[in-house]
């Protein structure tokens, strides 16, 4: 069986910023605009990474709260975690009423931004919070 992350690591322009073993990425099923995976390089489930790496995630999906904050000024955020078989978070923008009758009758999400605009819109946020990323 694949892993579903590691088989989005390898599509490069889903990548919107990385750092180490740390890489954030641009869901490519978004719920909504802006919606990120922040996950490891290496396939690892919780129980083999050790403690400052589970640190650094949490810091990297509090840093991309503030990132996307600025870029799409949401209501929230749900934040979810998997532990096993590849350690990620989903970080997700929310708005009020951001389920639409779409959604209910037909199953169907809108996301009114191209994937390709939200990375860049994420990516030029970045650089403007971190200049030397």
């Amino acid at each position: 069986m694949t892993c579903e992350v590691c088989e989005i690591l390898k599509n490069e322009r889903l990548v919107v910023y990385r750092d180490g073993q740390i890489v954030v990425l641009h869901n490519p099923h978004p719920f909504n605009n802006g919606h990120l995976i922040i996950t490891i390089s290496s396939h690892k489930s919780i129980d083999e990474i050790d403690k400052s790496l589970f640190i650094e995630l949490m810091g990297t999906a509090k840093k991309f709260t503030a990132i996307l904050q600025r870029v799409y000024n949401p209501h929230g955020f749900n934040i979810g975690i998997s532990l096993k078989p590849h350690v990620y978070i989903q970080l997700v923008p929310r708005w009020s009423g951001d389920v639409s009758f779409v959604t209910l009758f037909y199953n169907i999400k809108v996301v009114p931004e191209t994937i390709e605009d939200s990375i860049n819109r994420i990516k030029s946020a970045v650089r403007e919070a971190w200049p030397l990323s």
